[in-house]
């Protein structure tokens, strides 16, 4: 069953198995330890958590540090943990992985994967 939690700057969303959390505004300590305890109450064994992070608007140099530590803390598996978006740069933990879409260079209708686009 998909559902939806929002608390504060986080959204959890459950889909086809995998938690999704949205992240909103600052990314500072206080965000990282909240995020980290709502993923240990709804990650199930062998599913991936998927952190989008397009609404961050700043990065605290420490909550990088945190994150990663809290991952340690509540026994996720940092293997499938994915970041989506450039600032997972900037928060990702050590043996994390970032997932950046290539930007389209406007292309309505081909999304940019014709040869000779007319768009």
């Amino acid at each position: 069953m998909d559902s939806v939690e929002n608390t504060s700057a986080i959204v959890l969303e459950e889909r086809n198995g995998n938690l999704h959390v949205r992240l909103h505004g600052k990314f500072g300590v206080d965000t990282a330890m909240e995020m980290t305890s709502h993923i240990s109450k709804k990650y199930r064994v062998g599913s991936n958590v998927f952190i989008h992070t397009a609404e961050v608007t700043t990065v605290s140099p420490q909550s990088k540090e945190m994150f990663s530590s809290m991952l340690g803390v509540y026994n996720l598996p940092p293997e499938n943990i994915y970041l989506m978006g450039e600032k997972g740069m900037e928060m990702c933990h050590d043996q994390g992985r970032v997932i950046i879409r290539k930007k389209s260079h406007g292309h309505k209708t081909c999304g940019g994967r014709c040869k000779n686009c007319k768009c």
